[in-house]
């Protein structure tokens, strides 16, 4: 984006707001250049900034409208979009200066800009201007943890990965496990992301990706019952989906449910407790936490 100019869009939410900002600020360029995400923290863990460079003029107002529908529909509170002319500037290169690789366990998340990783390690490459998710989040480091132990331990034959953003889940559990994954977002255009994130590191043909909200989509009923889910969402639509959730498991199943902090970790586990659902473990990373869960 150099030699051009180019406007950046930018938005100051609650930390537990960024992946739902980044997931939308993502559909602002086309599948084939997709626009870089940026995300930083401002005054702790209360406020963090979520930017997005764009080099076509946008309306702040229109993309306010936008945005507070999709933060509506996942109970957060709505904000203002700021939109701000820029000075020539290559925010690819910007961008992926912040774009560290992150190590959870086994599994190793890079771009393609970072050094390869062991051969003992589980790869999955997602560049910074696929946006979704670089699995630089807490949660999706918790998820990846979780996964990771999971898979020293047992096997997964038909796993569902529930708003699955960049797709980094799906294809932890298919580069983890010889199995077919399935996996869906609400919104399209995270799933076209996905699905090429999916070819991108070698298992798009093991991954099939639907647009889906919640469980409501045949592909996600004729597949289960499901021995593995994962849902790294926010909390809210966490405690909503609990008796779907819950349902699409088989016995001894297993859950994996991360996108809230600690302070609202109680009132998640207590809408699956009360569905015979026992806490197996519990991982927490900064002020968020994952939750394993088992079916008796």
């Amino acid at each position: 984006m150099t030699d051009a100019v180019s406007w950046q869009v930018h938005v100051e939410v609650p930390k537990s707001a960024v992946p739902i900002v980044e997931g939308f600020f993502a559909t602002l360029g086309s599948e084939d250049d997709p626009p870089v995400v940026m995300s930083f923290e401002i005054t702790g863990d209360q406020l963090w900034g979520v930017a997005v460079v764009v080099d076509e003029p946008v309306s702040g107002s229109v993309l306010s409208r936008r945005l507070n529908k999709a933060l509506a529909e996942q109970g957060a509170d709505s904000v203002k979009v700021k939109v701000t002319e820029l000075e020539p500037v290559d925010w690819v290169a910007e961008s992926l200066k912040h774009h560290q690789p992150v190590s959870a366990g086994r599994f190793y998340v890079h771009g393609s800009h970072h050094p390869k990783p062991a051969l003992d390690r589980y790869a999955i490459l997602i560049d910074a201007g696929m946006a979704f998710g670089t699995g630089q989040h807490e949660t999706t480091a918790g998820c990846l943890r979780a996964l990771d132990a999971l898979a020293r331990t047992g096997t997964a034959r038909n796993p569902l990965d529930v708003g699955s953003g960049s797709g980094i889940l799906a294809m932890a559990m298919a580069k983890a496990w010889p199995c077919r994954v399935l996996a869906s977002d609400i919104d399209p255009e995270a799933v076209k992301i996905a699905i090429a994130n999916a070819r991108d590191n070698g298992v798009g043909g093991r991954i099939d990706v639907v647009t889906a909200v919640g469980l409501h989509h045949p592909a996600i009923r004729e597949r289960g019952p499901y021995d593995l889910i994962t849902a790294n969402i926010l909390a809210k639509p966490l405690v909503q989906l609990a008796a779907d959730l819950t349902a699409a498991l088989e016995p001894g199943g297993t859950l994996v449910l991360s996108g809230f902090l600690r302070q609202q970790e109680a009132g998640v586990f207590a809408a699956y407790r009360h569905r015979g659902m026992r806490l197996l473990r519990r991982y927490p990373v900064g002020e968020w936490v994952t939750l394993v869960l088992g079916k008796a």
